[in-house]
């Protein structure tokens, strides 16, 4: 016993001086990334609290492969049918992990939150032209994750709806989408999961921290349980569809020209491999943030897009016949097909991880989000921009989560007239996004290919030519969002058929070119007005560490 004494010591001393060492550890990382920061023109005022993985479980959850599969299935089954929606998951994905890729390399060189708009300004050589892109840059994904929050907010909502209907088909609560009270209620519902996810972002950064794991956790889980459990149900009632439907059937639900027809089975890919920036909205906040934000934007692609690709096989298998999938007047007719292979009421199990994968995926969503919004303010263009920048005692942005939740509810108010008018707006949700990309590919690849110099995540003399795929794809996928989902003759019969992205994305241009050439050229990157005219980013991150030091 007494010989086992200097042991137990011994080890409690090594433990102690472990642990001393980690927290050593954790302080020298967050004064390197504090300077890294101190050398963007920024000091750091977020809660440093979150590791790698969370970075990771970030974008992981923000796009969440499987539910955005789930949402859109109707949608890009049209648009081709099974071939095409396979096939078009492939060539997407592959272009999508490029162009992850890319954003990565400028993650990990400019670890700053707002992020994408942060790398367009320097991806165009700063000065009054990277500040002009940026500036559209910012608008553009300010509005797209914005209408993203609506967007699966209102998603959550029509599955608890198509849930209710199909406990019980005969139910009197309205539900058909033509009818205003169902709106109501959709909209009541939207609003009430918006809060809930609202609320989940004022937790402590290192409570949060499991936020982000339990989405990756949920999001294994949903993926697991229609692995294992869909193809059971399915074989016991109306059976899978036959391996030559699958691999080599077409579809045109649309009417649209063939050749159009296939093009547009690449809008699933372009709407659900994008948002992966969600990682480096959150670079402030996370320990070593060169290496793992851009290891979160990239992997998380990666995973995602693996993923994606064995559950879209597995739903095209386990569908009923396409005239009974689409034979629902409820507003989400993958609930429909739940309810016929699982039982009408056991398939509540799977929708209810979908919902609560769906809420974690919006609460993480506003993370990002309202980060972007932190930095806007900070960066002196929004009214009120020193409340908005303000942060909180836990060093959180409160007050730009309150502001952005109000401007997604508002949001979600414009589908009670018609959800003509709220499709309209959400069109632009990866539309915005997407743009940004190609932008920050644009300029990567043509105007700083010479002068940008890689950080942790260098991808040599294979950098300029990723940028260049990156604004290829991004500028296709664009394309196919903005393009017309249905032919001329139906879009003449019903004109809420009509995609009005393209609309919204000019109207939200107009907007941002008044307020740049009204206010915010004088206003925009106030804190770096001093190397404006720089054409060397480099140069600039050096003369703004040199300022900012002196400060």
């Amino acid at each position: 016993m007494d010989a086992a004494m200097p042991i137990a010591q011994s080890l409690g001393q090594e433990g102690q001086e472990s642990q001393e060492k980690r927290a050593v550890a954790n302080v020298a990382g967050e004064d390197d990334d504090d300077l890294q920061l101190l050398k963007l023109g920024y000091r750091s005022e977020l809660a440093r609290a979150w590791g790698a993985f969370d970075n990771f479980a970030c974008s992981f959850s923000a796009l969440y492969c499987i539910g955005g599969i789930r949402v859109l299935f109707y949608i890009a089954l049209s648009a081709g049918g099974p071939a095409a929606m396979w096939s078009s998951w492939v060539s997407g994905s592959i272009v999508a992990i490029i162009t992850a890729a890319t954003l990565a390399e400028a993650c990990s060189t400019y670890p700053a939150a707002g992020s994408i708009y942060y790398w367009a300004f320097r991806s165009w050589g700063g000065g009054k032209i990277g500040r002009f892109v940026s500036f559209l840059v910012a608008a553009w994904t300010l509005v797209a994750w914005t209408s993203f929050l609506a967007t699966d907010s209102f998603g959550v909502a029509n599955y608890v709806i198509s849930e209710v209907v199909a406990f019980n088909p005969n139910t009197s609560m309205p539900y058909e989408t033509s009818d205003v009270k169902a709106r109501a209620v959709a909209w009541a519902l939207s609003l009430l999961f918006l809060a809930l996810a609202t609320s989940l972002n004022f937790l402590p950064p290192r409570t949060y921290a499991w936020v982000f794991r339990a989405g990756f956790i949920v999001i294994m889980v949903d993926i697991l349980l229609n692995v294992i459990w869909l193809p059971i149900g399915v074989s016991k009632t109306y059976g899978f569809r036959s391996a030559e439907y699958v691999f080599t059937s077409t579809y045109n639900g649309g009417g649209t020209a063939p050749s159009l027809n296939w093009v547009l089975s690449w809008y699933l890919p372009a709407s659900c491999l994008v948002g992966q920036d969600a990682s480096g909205h959150v670079a402030e906040e996370t320990l070593s943030a060169r290496k793992s934000a851009a290891k979160g934007v990239f992997w998380s692609t990666v995973a995602s897009a693996l993923c994606g690709f064995p559950v879209i096989i597995l739903f095209l298998f386990c569908m009923p016949p396409i005239e009974t999938f689409y034979d629902t007047s409820v507003p989400q007719p993958f609930i429909n097909m739940y309810a016929m292979a699982l039982g009408p009421h056991a398939h509540a199990v799977a929708t209810t991880v979908a919902i609560i994968g769906a809420v974690l995926n919006t609460s993480i969503s506003l993370v990002a989000v309202s980060r972007l919004v932190f930095a806007i303010a900070r960066d002196s263009v929004f009214p009120f921009s020193n409340v908005l920048s303000r942060v909180s005692g836990s060093k959180q942005p409160h007050n730009a989560v309150i502001f952005i939740s109000a401007c997604a509810a508002l949001l979600l108010c414009t589908q009670l007239p018609s959800q003509v008018a709220f499709y309209s707006l959400t069109s632009t949700s990866a539309a915005g996004s997407i743009a940004a990309y190609g932008l920050v590919g644009f300029g990567r690849a043509f105007i700083t290919r010479k002068t940008f110099r890689p950080g942790f995540w260098d991808l040599g003399r294979a950098g300029v030519l990723c940028a260049v795929v990156t604004f290829i794809w991004n500028s296709f996928a664009f394309s196919v969002l903005c393009a017309p989902q249905y032919g001329d003759s139906a879009i003449d019969g019903d004109a809420s058929l009509f995609n009005y992205c393209i609309v919204i994305m000019a109207g939200i241009t107009v907007i941002a070119l008044e307020e740049w050439w009204r206010k915010s050229r004088n206003d925009w990157f106030g804190n770096l007005k001093e190397v404006d005219d720089s054409s060397d980013s480099t140069d600039d991150v050096n003369s703004a560490d040199n300022r900012v030091a002196s400060a």
